[in-house]
């Protein structure tokens, strides 16, 4: 995996499994603090009812949150009064329940909230992309990023080089 830092981010390329995502995931987590994925609320009905359940049993907020680090670029407003959708934010924090997330939603976005706390005093913003590698359409390159450089550096780095090869680039 590569890892580099643009001004408001971070992002980790790599070629991993669900499994290894969620592996990777359950390290940038503080210890006091939930992991929640998104989802928006309007996509219920495309999903079936075990998996409407998972989401249900595990919301901890909803609300119409924008919290990556860019401004929005393709307009997600309800129509016809063009107001933003609601987003579940649900709750997934043992290794099995990481992964049917992301299973959910392969390119998903997610906050680390304390404990108890409000969601507005999250402190890191997960996200996961896909861009073409070539133009081959099959072909992808696959990039966790993260808001959190300081708690990165400080706490994270550490563990991940221990369980994965990382090499930083430019």
């Amino acid at each position: 995996m590569e890892i580099s830092f643009k001004t408001s981010y971070g992002i980790i390329k790599h070629n991993m499994s669900a499994e290894n995502i969620a592996e990777l995931l359950s390290l940038l987590i503080e210890e006091d603090a939930i992991l929640l994925f998104s989802f928006y609320e309007r996509n219920m009905r495309l999903f079936d009812e075990s998996t409407q359940k998972f989401i249900s049993d595990r919301c901890e907020f909803v609300n119409s949150e924008w919290v990556l680090p860019w401004g929005e670029s393709i307009p997600h407003w309800d129509e016809p009064n063009g107001t933003p959708p609601n987003i579940i934010w649900f709750s997934a924090m043992q290794n099995e329940d990481i992964i049917k997330a992301i299973e959910i939603d392969n390119l998903f976005r997610c906050v680390v909230v304390k404990r108890g706390g409000e969601f507005k005093d999250y402190s890191n913003v997960l996200f996961h992309q896909e861009y073409y590698a070539t133009v081959d359409e099959e072909d992808f390159e696959y990039y966790l990023g993260f808001t959190n450089k300081d708690f990165f550096l400080n706490n994270c780095l550490d563990k991940i080089s221990k369980k994965f090869k990382v090499t930083f680039v430019g």
